[in-house]
């Protein structure tokens, strides 16, 4: 049988996995927004890049992230990523695939330990990103800039343990 905190712990797991999961999409679909009008929305995102952020609860508590990406460039107009973050609770590893259609942008993910999923849409005007994340137990919304080879990443949740999740990446090489 399954403690009452267990379960609670578990349940927390998930919400914090799914989540972290739609940041990760805000550091694959919306990579290179400078780009979007020159070329493909996904210019310039592939290879590796890593960074750092935080995890804010609503208890006001926050926990430190880092992460690593690899994208690969399918097409002027779809990217697949795979992204591992860690904590010092939580370690995720998701694979993801955006495409861009008419200026706008769908996607789905997939969480591996956990093994749960969800989807993306999104729009860009005026070199900023928005987004709505949608996932098995959450909806948040997504900012996205990006300047050269550096990003910044903040999806908000007004409803759940998770309140914020802020990123900032850099391109390696």
């Amino acid at each position: 049988m399954i403690s009452a905190q267990a379960s609670s712990d578990h349940g927390r797991s998930r919400r914090v996995f799914s989540l972290l999961t739609a940041a990760a999409f805000g550091l694959a679909v919306f990579g290179s927004a400078g780009a979007v009008i020159a070329a493909g929305p996904f210019d310039g995102l592939s290879g590796s890049w890593a960074g750092n952020g935080t995890v804010s609860y609503d208890d006001g508590t926050k926990e430190r992230l880092t992460c690593t990406a690899k994208y690969d460039q399918t097409d002027l107009n779809s990217i697949s990523q795979v992204l591992a973050c860690r904590s010092s609770s939580y370690n995720f590893r998701i694979l993801a695939y955006y495409k861009n259609a008419d200026g706008k942008l769908t996607g789905h993910w997939r969480e591996q330990v956990l093994q749960i999923e969800g989807s993306i849409s999104g729009t860009v005007a005026n070199g900023r990103i928005t987004g709505s994340l949608h996932g098995p137990t959450f909806h948040a919304a997504v900012v996205v800039d990006t300047h050269g080879a550096q990003q910044t990443v903040t999806i908000t949740n007004d409803n759940g343990s998770i309140r914020e999740v802020a990123i900032a990446v850099r391109k390696n090489g």
